[in-house]
């Protein structure tokens, strides 16, 4: 059945991002960002700051949220092929409380990504600073 399918390749890769943010955090955390030359005002560094920041906790809280939903729903699951059991005693009014705050937070969470790539592109073509360039490895070498 592909709704089947599709419903548990969307579980599948919920997990995947949220190992995939815990690594880009960690990441962030070793290493310093390049800096923006020519440098933006304060407003939109910390507004930079902001969107981050958003964008971090919306992506690591919705597979959580929707691990919950699962969870209180009462049904199994499959992770990469591996069946996950409900951890929690079902209850239909949680999983309905917590599948509205998942749903809610994940169009929340197509804005930020569409403003942040949006700002990108401000910061590339009506900027002209480096603020796009400076997320490919090797533009960050060259001076």
């Amino acid at each position: 059945n592909t709704y089947l399918l599709m419903k548990e390749t969307h579980y599948n890769v919920g997990v995947f991002v949220w190992f995939l943010m815990i690594i880009r955090l960690i990441i962030k955390h070793k290493y310093h960002d390049p800096a923006i030359t020519p440098p933006p005002p304060a407003w939109q560094m910390m507004a930079a700051k902001i969107m981050h920041i958003l964008l971090y906790i919306s992506f690591l809280a919705l597979p959580l949220l929707g691990i919950a939903i699962m969870a209180y729903g009462g049904k199994d699951w499959s992770l990469l092929g591996f069946n996950v059991a409900s951890f929690v005693t079902p209850d239909g009014e949680t999983k309905s409380l917590i599948k509205d705050t998942h749903e809610t937070l994940a169009n929340i969470g197509y804005f930020l990504i569409a403003a942040h790539a949006g700002a990108a592109l401000f910061h590339h073509y009506v900027q002209k600073d480096n603020t796009l360039l400076r997320m490919i490895p090797d533009c960050n070498d060259k001076k």
